[in-house]
């Protein structure tokens, strides 16, 4: 039986690492992007309507109602740039409502689309540049 090298066995350990990286932010970068270009109108309206109450004016949780919650609302910008996080959970989050946390965010599948809630995302994102 053949045995291997600590630096064989390294190697490899390497090699898997750098494929399932690239696997995974493949994976990142089309699902992230798959309903395409924002409409930032769309998103600027739809955030100050159903979300800025709570993450306040750019995202970042301190809106005017957050100081009466008993769970801080995320700063959804942090969020977004979150390099292992996926836009996909997010936007499931907002539609499904996310009580994680003990978090209460109610869900707002009857109020948005995946595609809005995408605008929103690049809303927040140009209003942070």
């Amino acid at each position: 039986m053949k045995r291997f090298s600590l630096f064989t066995v390294s190697m490899i350990a390497l090699c898997l690492l750098a494929f399932s990286s690239i696997g995974f932010f493949g994976f990142k970068a089309w699902t992230d992007n798959q309903y395409g270009e924002y409409n930032l109108t769309n998103g600027k309206s739809k955030f100050i309507a159903n979300c800025a109450v709570c993450h306040g004016n750019k995202g970042l949780g301190d809106g005017i109602a957050s100081g009466t919650l008993t769970i801080s609302p995320d700063n959804i910008y942090d969020e977004l740039k979150n390099p292992f996080g996926l836009k996909q959970e997010l936007i499931s989050s907002v539609l499904d409502g996310d009580n994680g946390q003990g978090g209460l965010m109610p869900a707002f599948q009857t109020t948005l689309t995946e595609k809005d809630v995408n605008d929103i995302f690049g809303y927040i994102e140009s209003v942070n540049l």
